[in-house]
């Protein structure tokens, strides 16, 4: 008998988890679309980098005078950030990721080879 009403409430208590958490799940955010103004903290780089251009998948960075270049693919990882990588360039120890903020900008960081070298924010 005791085994037969521990199995219950592990039923019970496994079914109500489930429950509990039904709806609750948040989405995660979209890979940004459109272009962002940027900000940086490498010295002198908004002289240079103006921000970036999203679309379908892909990233195109912004710079000065209507240049574009530095292009990437994007993707989000099981955190939610977008990843840009920078293989298609020719850049594959290149890497940025993008962490979306509350009121719809993003933080970024810069990564070579894995290590962060810099960081940047990005903007409607």
């Amino acid at each position: 008998m005791r085994t037969i009403t521990r199995g219950i409430v592990t039923a019970g208590t496994m079914i109500g988890a489930v429950l509990a958490g039904a709806g609750t799940g948040v989405a995660e955010p979209a890979v940004p679309s459109g272009t962002y103004q940027g900000t940086t903290t490498a010295p002198a780089g908004e002289l240079i980098w103006k921000g970036k251009t999203f679309q379908g998948g892909t990233v195109v960075n912004n710079f000065a005078f209507g240049l574009t270049g530095l292009a990437g693919t994007t993707s989000q990882d099981g955190d939610g950030n977008t990843v840009i990588d920078y293989s298609p360039s020719g850049l594959g120890f290149l890497t940025d990721r993008m962490t979306p903020n509350a009121d719809g900008t993003y933080t970024g960081a810069v990564y070579v080879g894995g290590n962060q070298v810099g960081s940047f924010g990005l903007a409607r």
